[in-house]
């Protein structure tokens, strides 16, 4: 009987267990697809800074390139506190 109850226990621990890991792979990976995609803004606004050449656009350009780069060193802190945080993605 007791044999069956630790069994029982043993068997649940492991599927919460699993879950927890589940969830936490989840989270990572979404992380990683949100400083992905900052990433490609903050390329696409430098290309775009780059690019302007009217005088009516070039504080618009400063002001996305900033936004991008800003948001972007955001989500990588952030990851690095979450313990997230991969070589791969330095610049």
């Amino acid at each position: 009987m007791f044999a069956e109850k630790k069994e029982l226990l043993t068997n649940l621990m492991n599927l919460i267990i699993k879950d927890d890991l589940y969830r936490q792979k989840q989270r990572e990976e979404r992380y990683w697809r949100l400083i992905e995609e900052a990433k490609k803004d903050w390329q696409e606004a430098r290309a775009y800074f780059n690019t302007v050449t009217e005088p009516e656009l070039v504080d618009h350009a400063i002001y996305t390139l900033g936004a991008a780069e800003k948001r972007y060193v955001y989500l990588l802190k952030k990851a690095r506190e979450e313990r997230f945080f991969q070589e791969k993605y330095l610049m």
